[in-house]
């Protein structure tokens, strides 16, 4: 049977409390849960750079958000609306957002393949792979949840994108059948060049 179909971004899985961090949101974009985030200069977090092939480090994935001195969302929104992002000064504004980051270099995550180019295989666990947007849209704005799956066509045997295969899901699809190789596969995977992880160059395992 077919492989269930939702673009949610990348999840956490057996996650590492220690290692989710506020960070101050910056302005912009709109930041949805499951998307994947950049610290700028500045030390505010922001959306990456989707449906690129390259290297990109990253701090993390968003998991959750908060309002001024980390007391809730103005508004009952599931994502960080970027209408609600004030002008952001050094020290703690009254329009600061927060976006709460899976930020240990070594998490886990499981993450949705797109149906675009040939399915990935088995045997590119271990390669690089680049991210992409599901739609024009960077998330859906009724569920919270992302819209970034991984990039089918996006697998490179160098360095050269966000993301490592590390293993195929162990996910069971809702009709009871097993996550398989195919579209929507659901698929294990790290943060290849992390912002906190020191290791800039780090190689896949192929």
């Amino acid at each position: 049977m077919p492989n269930d179909d939702y673009a949610r971004g990348l999840i956490p899985i057996n996650r590492n409390i220690n290692y989710a961090h506020y960070y101050r949101a910056s302005t912009g974009a709109d930041i949805f849960l499951g998307g994947t985030l950049i610290l700028n200069a500045s030390g505010l977090v922001g959306n990456s750079s989707a449906a690129t092939i390259g290297v990109e480090n990253l701090i993390g994935v968003a998991i959750g958000f908060s309002g001024p001195q980390k007391r809730g969302l103005a508004t009952e929104d599931p994502y960080l609306d970027a209408s609600d992002l004030t002008t952001l000064a050094a020290g703690l504004e009254t329009g600061d957002r927060f976006v709460l980051v899976a930020d240990d270099p070594d998490q886990e995550f499981f993450v949705q393949e797109d149906t675009g180019g040939t399915a990935l295989a088995l045997a590119d666990v271990g390669a690089a792979i680049a991210i992409v947007y599901r739609s024009t849209d960077s998330g859906n704005v009724t569920s919270g949840w992302s819209r970034s799956e991984i990039d089918a066509s996006g697998v490179v045997t160098t360095t050269a994108a966000q993301l490592q295969i590390l293993r195929l899901h162990d996910n069971i699809n809702n009709d009871g059948t097993d996550n398989a190789v195919g579209d929507y596969a659901k698929w294990v995977v790290k943060i290849l060049h992390h912002q906190r992880g020191g290791a800039a160059n780090a190689a896949p395992i192929v």
